[in-house]
């Protein structure tokens, strides 16, 4: 840690008076919300992840080359162009001060013209490679929510307008479904909302090239601007569960089918009118070439931090590492597949998929 006084203390720090008044006047997003830096700086009803941007900044600065990290990531947190790299580095953020809290040495990797990772990080029993994947909805998505902000936006997966006049008042409403993994192709026999979403989540970062074979690899995958900040909330950790039981039937949890399912296993969502098959392995299933040399993902949600270890890797988490990653901040154990004893991921995913084999009928 160094010893040199910080001079950003604040996440505000990072921005110029002009830039900060920038964010603060802008308009709405095409969206209709507003730009993802706005809520950590100015927001006066912080969210979660809000505060942990907030808390990280101060954390990462004390660090030796930390502020030069925050400088170089400051332009990103004020693009307007595209907001998506806004949100990408914020969740970078969260994720530098979140393995810090966890107790782990974190070394940045110098970015460079190829891909690479975003750290090095280690708690005592060897590095691990971290690289950090902020989720965003499909792009048909984002024209669609334009198009509702808009007064007069249509798109052909339709929106349906009302106006109603109370006194001097005139109320406009606008109703859409929002399919952040992508609408389902109705003349498809793979498509579905969830398995969009299970889709979406199994091809996460799919080149995994720039991961080094010979240690363990983490990838945190943040979904807290999944949809847009209130769709993104919406996104519960029990969709790391194998099945979710809803009102009207069992539903697939999105994250476990995308790493733990297997080429057709039945994909449940209410009110489905035909069973769904999966029409590939889960992240963690695939074999030979396609093998994942992810050691693990850690799920980021709002409130929730949930691992899912690779039962299959080459390179398991280490001990040590494994334990720091459940003082991740808002870790959610009861969520969380992890070899606390050698063995356990693996025999919990067996009796997972028998779970949902069983109810297969």
């Amino acid at each position: 840690m160094s010893t040199t006084p910080a001079t950003i203390a604040t996440f505000p720090d990072l921005f110029t008076p002009a830039e900060s008044k920038a964010l603060a006047d802008a308009p709405l997003q095409p969206s209709g919300t507003r730009h993802p830096t706005w809520f950590p700086l100015h927001s006066h009803e912080p969210r979660v992840i809000d505060m942990l941007v907030r808390e990280a900044v101060p954390r990462i600065a004390l660090e030796a080359g930390g502020e030069v990290w925050l400088r170089d990531l400051a332009p990103r947190l004020s693009d307007f162009a595209d907001d998506r790299n806004a949100s990408s580095s914020l969740a970078e953020i969260r994720a530098y001060g979140g393995l810090l809290e966890a107790g782990f040495n974190v070394a940045p990797i110098p970015r460079t013209s190829s891909a690479t990772p975003d750290f090095t990080v280690d708690v005592g029993d060897g590095p691990v490679t971290v690289e950090v994947f902020s989720k965003h909805q499909d792009e048909v998505q984002d024209a669609l929510m334009a198009a509702v902000a808009s007064p007069d936006g249509e798109h052909e997966l339709g929106i349906e307008r009302s106006s109603a006049t109370h006194g001097n008042r005139r109320v406009s409403t606008a109703i859409t479904v929002l399919t952040p993994g992508g609408h389902p192709d109705p003349d498809s026999k793979w498509d579905s909302v969830q398995a969009n979403l299970i889709s979406k989540v199994c091809s996460m970062k799919r080149d995994e090239t720039q991961v080094d074979p010979e240690r363990p690899c983490v990838l945190i995958a943040d979904f807290c601007h999944f949809g847009g900040p209130n769709v993104a909330a919406l996104l519960e950790p029990r969709q790391t569960a194998p099945l979710i039981s809803g009102h009207h039937g069992l539903c697939s949890g999105a994250m476990w089918y995308g790493v733990y399912g297997w080429r057709d296993a039945r994909i449940f969502e209410e009110l489905l009118p035909d069973p769904l098959r999966m029409g590939h392995d889960g992240r963690f299933r695939l074999a030979g070439k396609k093998k994942s040399r992810l050691s693990a993902i850690l799920f980021i949600f709002h409130g929730a931090a949930v691992l899912l270890e690779n039962p299959w890797a080459d390179k398991p988490l280490t001990p040590l590492t494994r334990l720091a990653f459940g003082r991740y901040p808002w870790f959610d154990l009861v969520h969380s597949v992890a070899d606390w004893h050698p063995g356990d991921a693996l025999a919990l995913v067996a009796l997972q998929r028998r779970m949902v084999e069983a109810f297969d009928v």
